[in-house]
Order: structure tokens, then C-alpha cells, then sequence
């Protein structure tokens, strides 16, 4: 009888242990992002995303397969494109704002509020960005600051890009005297990147060619210099 109770009780422990603890970080966005309006979101924006959840030692990657996500745990820096630091709160965020598999552009904009810092950082540490006379050559400014526009008219999320010793500095909020400014709604950040990204990916003259060709235009539709 008393084996069956011991039984009984380290059941009901392991029961216990298994639904009461907190799901990770992967699986909360392994449940959530296998929508095809997702995918599709995504496409173009990353092959391979590294995550590093800034309060615990979690990190994990999510692979864009072109018709789905597979994530993986852990990341391997030489195996990704980019690799994000999010707080905890970022990813139930971001997962709030994707639960019903449709991104419209309220949606959007959340989505992008958590990746626009880290994926613009993240973004201008490629050398071909960093170096002084192809960043003058392209007309780029030294003090740039960027807004990314909420569509139902709210608070928009700001950053500052500082050139400064031959690298870049993003800063989350406002400082400074910009050069230029940007004001841009989610689907035009969503372009930049995509197209930004494609180059990255190429990494040859003609590929960063058609960006600085792209970039030139698409700046005159969001931005003003100072």
C-alpha cells in the first residue's frame, strides 16, 4: 500500500513538474509562426535567424525553408544571416500580435517594433556598409534619424544611426542633429530589408549596384535632409 501511495505521489510530482513549468522561448514561436501569412511575412527578410533572449542563457535559430519555419536550438554565429537579442517579453509580444496567422498592418508595424532596432544594428555591421567612401559615395549621412510610423497614428518607434571611427552606432530614441530624417510606414521598412538583405546575400558589384540604385529612390519617398 505504501509503494502505491510513493506511487502515486511521484506521479502527481512529475504531472506537476511537466505542465507547471514555463514553455521556452522556441516552442511559445514554434507554435505560433507556421502560418503562411507568415512565411510569406518573412520571405526575403532572413534564411537563418539567430535569438538570444537577453534574461536567461536561451538562444535558438528559426530557418526560413521557403514554405515553413524549422527551429533549431542553439545558434551557430557562422550558420545564420543575423542573430537578435530580445527580451522575453518581445517574443509574447511578438506572438500576441501573430496568434491569428494574419499580418495586417497594425500587426506589421508591432512585428517590426520589436526587430526594427536589433535587425538595423545587425544589418550596418556588414563591412560594405561600414566603409567611409562607399558610405559617402552612396550619399549616406553620418546622423540619421529614423522613424518607423504607426499606422493607426500612435507613437512611432525611433532610432538614431551615428557614423562615427569607421562603424556604425544604433541607438534606440533620438539624439542628435540629423542630417536626414526618415518617416516610414511598415511596408516600406519591410522593403528596405528585403531588398537590403538580397544584396547582402549576393555580395557581389552588381548586387550592391541595384541596391545603391534602389536605396537612392526609395530614400526620396520617406525622407527629408536637414
Amino acid at each position: 500500500m505504501k509503494s502505491i501511495i510513493k506511487c502515486l505521489r511521484l506521479i502527481l510530482f512529475l504531472i506537476g513538474f511537466v505542465f507547471g513549468q514555463e514553455p521556452t522561448s522556441l516552442n511559445t514561436w514554434k507554435n505560433i509562426f507556421q502560418s503562411p501569412d507568415l512565411v510569406n511575412y518573412f520571405d526575403g527578410v532572413f534564411n537563418s535567424l539567430g535569438i538570444v533572449i537577453e534574461e536567461s542563457e536561451e538562444s535558438f535559430t528559426v530557418y526560413h525553408r521557403g514554405d515553413s519555419f524549422e527551429f533549431i536550438n542553439g545558434v551557430n554565429n557562422e550558420d545564420v544571416d543575423f542573430i537578435v537579442p530580445l527580451k522575453k517579453q518581445n517574443i509574447l509580444n511578438m506572438v500576441e500580435h501573430a496568434k491569428d496567422g494574419i499580418i495586417d498592418p497594425q500587426e506589421s508595424w508591432r512585428i517590426l517594433d520589436v526587430l526594427f532596432t536589433p535587425l538595423t544594428k545587425v544589418t550596418l555591421d556588414n563591412p560594405v556598409l561600414s566603409v567611409n567612401w562607399r558610405r559617402k559615395l552612396a550619399g549616406v549621412e553620418d546622423l540619421t534619424h529614423v522613424y518607423l510610423i504607426n499606422p493607426k497614428g500612435q507613437e512611432a518607434s525611433k532610432h538614431t544611426l551615428i557614423y562615427v571611427k569607421g562603424q556604425w552606432l544604433v541607438l534606440k530614441g533620438l539624439y542628435g542633429k540629423p542630417r536626414r530624417t526618415y518617416r516610414m510606414s511598415p511596408e516600406q521598412s519591410l522593403e528596405y530589408q528585403k531588398k537590403i538583405f538580397k544584396a547582402m546575400q549576393e555580395d557581389n558589384f552588381w548586387g550592391w549596384w541595384k541596391f545603391s540604385n534602389f536605396y537612392k529612390k526609395w530614400r526620396k519617398t520617406c525622407s527629408v535632409t536637414h
